[in-house]
């Protein structure tokens, strides 16, 4: 048999036996669990950003409360300068059941810099529970991190969670209110700018021969 043949049947045996990849999130979608938590968050359309792994499922979306979650551009959710309150939702659907999975919120004002974390499955909190998931919500003007509606600012919330199927999982998604803060997340025009930037000055390093002296 022909060696390049017999190399790329090889590859093709390899990559059959290694484990499926876990697909990116989909974002403006909905939970297969769907949302259930409280009156006030089972609004439609979900426009949610979902990680999918297995039987597994993280999700985490934002909205103007009491209002449907906006479409996002990717991860980020634009609200109108003055929009409040903002908030959050979380939920995760675990197969294989709970035990020995944990989960944490990491909040950042883009803006200031300011951030607060905590633990999602603390002791007392009142997380809802059913068909197999657990969700909940929470305000970014409850949470120590200087929420200003009436301030251009971006607002990141990070979903982290392991213990699942899986490798730990994490989701981000934005809240941008008015112009945003400047710089805060970059169009994808902006990265294809600064990735090329970064070539041509890589390019150039290349070119250049090194000079070395002595005193």
């Amino acid at each position: 048999m022909n060696r390049t043949i017999r190399m790329g049947l090889a590859v093709v045996g390899t990559l059959a036996l290694a484990p499926a990849a876990i697909a990116g999130p989909v974002y403006n979608s909905d939970p297969t669990a769907g949302w259930f938590f409280g009156h006030g968050n089972d609004y439609t359309p979900a426009n949610t950003a979902v990680l999918t792994d297995g039987g597994d499922q993280i999700f985490l979306r934002m909205h103007h409360t009491f209002d449907p979650a906006p479409a996002s551009v990717g991860n980020v959710y634009s609200f109108a300068l003055g929009t409040d309150p903002v908030s959050f939702d979380w939920g995760i659907t675990s197969d294989g059941g709970y035990d020995g999975v944990s989960a944490s919120v990491t909040l950042t004002n883009i803006g200031t810099g300011a951030t607060f974390n905590y633990d999602l499955f603390f002791p007392g909190n009142d997380n809802e529970w059913q068909g197999g998931s657990v969700e909940n919500s929470n305000r970014l003007g409850w949470l120590p991190i200087g929420f200003d509606a009436g301030v251009d600012d971006t607002y990141r919330v990070d979903l982290n969670v392991s213990g699942l199927g899986g490798d730990p999982q994490s989701l981000t998604v934005f809240a941008k209110l008015g112009d945003g803060a400047a710089g805060a997340v970059p169009e994808p025009a902006s990265w294809a700018m600064m990735l090329g930037g970064f070539g041509l000055v890589g390019g150039a390093m290349r070119r250049r021969k090194a000079k070395i002296s002595f005193a």
